[in-house]
């Protein structure tokens, strides 16, 4: 196993008491903090990297769960088809090019699909796509 992601939105307005009740678990557990930001933060659990992406809220909740289930080449991908259609996209949502950028709600994974113009693959397909090998005589 290479690392393990979690998508969640914090619970309660108050984002450093939420932010202090997670760091204090984690330690409790017997893991080790590595950063704790306001997007994504980072721990070790018994030698195992453990992402932490975090959701402003309940219509972001598609993208940030799109981006933590990947992989890499899948939000490569997202990010492109966003691009393409004027829109920006990060793990925190999807957004307008307008000042000041709005957001688009996508509260799930079918939602971001939808907006991007973009087949819908549940995350244990991701990735999984086999060329053919090309045939030699």
């Amino acid at each position: 196993m290479h690392d393990v992601d979690f998508a969640v939105i914090p619970k309660g307005r108050d984002y450093s008491k939420w932010k202090g009740r997670v760091e204090k678990r984690v330690v409790e557990i017997g893991g080790k903090k590595v950063t704790f930001g306001e997007v994504i933060s980072d721990f070790l659990y018994k030698g195992v990297q453990v992402n932490l992406f975090i959701c402003p809220g309940e219509d972001s909740w598609g993208v940030t769960y799109m981006w933590a289930t990947g992989p890499k080449g899948h939000t490569i991908g997202m990010t492109i088809k966003a691009r393409n259609k004027g829109l920006l996209i990060n793990s925190q949502g999807i957004w307008t090019r307008d000042e000041p950028p709005k957001l688009v709600p996508a509260r799930t994974e079918q939602d971001v699909a939808r907006i991007l113009d973009w087949k819908y693959k549940p995350p244990e397909t991701r990735g999984k796509d086999v060329k053919e090998k090309p045939t030699y005589y």
